[in-house]
């Protein structure tokens, strides 16, 4: 493990709920402490619809900054992991490592307007209960849809650990792209799991990324 890096910022899945990291936050090894924010633009107090990866990872650097960590390990699932791809792109000397967890490099554009087309027949409530609101859920889905990671991850020099469910149907060939394109990269696809698999099979998750770190 790089000893200079001590601290694993942890991002969150859309709605994703109250503590998503508590499992991997009590279980991080010794020498490790863990950050594990809302991602910037989505919480209750945030302007709705305002979410955009580059306000995020700007705000994620000064997070960084007001917690004093020059370099960070980073570990994301679904969105917390794009955002992640995001952050190592715009300020790469501030990402150690990457955990990349159901991620997406070009979102399909069918499968994103299915999903705005259900988001807008929900009602308020159900956003509510994700800790957003639904003009947030459609504003973060709009700016997602318009993602296109293909150019850049070449350029991505952070030891990476791409992970995916095996019930994920929808990312694993994301996964594949991901592992294949950034340089220092490797897959490992989780038998069993699907998307939340860090909530699903916690412990697994935890020692998965515990070895990673171990690894560095």
């Amino acid at each position: 493990m790089d000893t200079d890096v001590d601290t694993v910022l942890f991002l969150p899945g859309l709605g994703a709920g109250a503590d998503p990291w508590e499992a991997q936050l009590s279980a991080l090894p010794a020498g490790l402490t863990g950050l594990a924010p809302d991602i910037p633009g989505l919480d209750q107090a945030a302007t709705p619809g305002r979410f955009t990866f580059a306000g995020a990872t700007r705000s994620l650097r000064d997070l960084l900054d007001e917690h004093g960590v020059e370099r960070a390990h980073v570990c994301g699932l679904s969105l917390g992991a794009m955002t992640a791809t995001q952050l190592a792109l715009d300020f790469p000397e501030r990402v150690a490592s990457l955990v990349l967890s159901g991620s997406q490099v070009r979102p399909p554009p069918a499968l994103m307007l299915i999903q705005r087309a259900i988001v807008r027949m929900l009602p308020e409530s159900t956003a509510a209960g994700m800790a957003m609101t639904k003009a947030q859920w459609l504003g973060a889905l709009e700016v997602i849809a318009d993602v296109n990671f293909r150019d850049g991850l070449a350029s991505i020099q952070a030891p990476t650990l791409v992970l995916c469910g095996s019930r994920d149907l929808a990312n694993i060939a994301p996964a594949r792209e991901l592992a294949a394109t950034i340089p220092n990269a490797e897959l490992r696809m989780i038998p069993r799991a699907g998307h939340p698999w860090n909530q699903q099979f916690p412990e697994l998750f935890s020692r998965t990324i515990a070895d990673f770190y171990a690894g560095l």
